[in-house]
């Protein structure tokens, strides 16, 4: 399976501190200048959007809750700390996929372990 552009944006993203600064900018020129990429200007990867309320309404939790909102901005915090940005918008709401669906489940897991402390 070959990963799309913006799976190999994210891999430089943590490849930070493993190779020197022009290293990295240089990759990420080859990334965004590769005559193969779509002609889109779109960031989405190949894979689904992943829904937050759908993704808490599987955990059985009522997205509509004051507590949803913290869960959204953990998620965008955890985001950024992991990604060093914040997740592309569509309007005011951040847009994430089936792919960060890991980073939703440890968000999720972390909200639950200190909601029993």
């Amino acid at each position: 399976m070959e990963l799309t552009p913006f799976d190999r944006m994210r891999l430089l993203n943590e490849a930070r501190g493993l190779l020197p600064q022009d290293e990295l900018e240089r990759r990420a020129r080859v990334i965004l200048d590769d005559p193969a990429a779509p002609s889109e200007t779109s960031k989405e990867p190949d894979s689904p959007r992943l829904i937050i309320s759908d993704f808490l309404r599987s955990k059985g939790f009522e997205p509509m809750k004051k507590s949803a909102l913290h869960f959204g901005s953990r998620l965008a915090e955890n985001y950024k700390m992991k990604f060093g940005a914040y997740p592309p918008k569509h309007g005011k709401a951040y847009i994430y996929y089936e792919i960060d669906r890991p980073l939703m489940e440890e968000t999720w897991a972390q909200i639950q372990t200190e909601d029993a402390d």
